[in-house]
């Protein structure tokens, strides 16, 4: 497991990353369902040996998408328990103690973000898709909106996921799109590295983020194998593939 050592000093803030030791978290890979029946297993080692009890949980899957909602008790245990049930969204946010967020990653980020102040916390799934919708940048807005945050007491946590120079796109939809100029840089032919953590803390920033509000892991999980990867993992068979946990709570 893995936790990122800045973010341990907020001692309402629960939060913690299963790695490869811990199982494969994930019911589908690439549309194809596991052996749910051995990844609730996984499931349910991992949070009981992490002191958080299953049916407080809410299990996210992701849409690829810029919506972010409150996290409904009512579906705390449902949500993991029953991947029918999982809450299609790609953010999470609560002011509910003894509520936790799960939300599963092989690449994409994990940011957790988290006001201090009011002890509300948001847990996103970034990828591709979700940082050309700002999807940051939305939740700060909620934050905003719904808890009254000020922006600037903010706390942002990037976890594991795949860096730059791992992360290549061939042909890119965005690569002639002013926004993305500074985090795609062309390498060969029409092959581009993508700095998705450089896009995303720019419009955190622009969102009025401090600078030194921010804690990254450092971990690329195309080049740790700790982590399940996409990027490194994808052409093997999907019994050998997995994902990996960000859990997220306030206690």
């Amino acid at each position: 497991m893995y936790k990122i050592p800045q973010l341990l000093k907020y001692k309402y803030l629960f939060h913690v990353f299963s790695d490869k030791s811990d199982g494969n978290m994930a019911n589908s890979i690439n549309g194809v369902v596991n052996d749910f029946e051995k990844v609730s297993e996984n499931r349910a080692h991992f949070l009981n040996n992490i002191d958080v009890d299953i049916k407080s949980t809410v299990c996210m899957w992701v849409t690829h998408g810029d919506e972010i909602i409150d996290a409904d008790p009512k579906l705390a245990g449902v949500s993991i328990l029953d991947y029918h049930k999982a809450v299609k969204v790609d953010g999470l946010i609560t002011d509910k103690k003894e509520i936790y967020l799960f939300l599963l990653i092989a690449d994409c980020l994990p940011i957790i973000i988290y006001d201090p102040v009011n002890n509300v916390v948001a847990l996103v799934h970034a990828g591709w898709k979700g940082v050309d919708k700002n999807i940051a940048g939305k939740v700060v807005e909620k934050f905003k909106s719904k808890y009254n945050s000020k922006i600037g007491d903010l706390v942002v946590g990037i976890g594991p996921s795949v860096h730059q120079d791992s992360f290549i796109k061939v042909n890119p939809s965005q690569k002639d799109d002013p926004r993305w100029k500074d985090f795609m840089h062309k390498i060969a032919g029409d092959q581009f590295k993508v700095d998705l953590q450089g896009f995303v803390k720019k419009q955190l920033i622009d969102s009025g983020v401090s600078k030194n509000n921010f804690f990254e892991s450092g971990i690329d999980t195309a080049k740790d194998e700790r982590f399940f990867s996409h990027v490194r993992e994808h052409n093997l068979p999907i019994s050998q593939q997995g994902r990996f946990a960000c859990i997220v709570g306030l206690r």
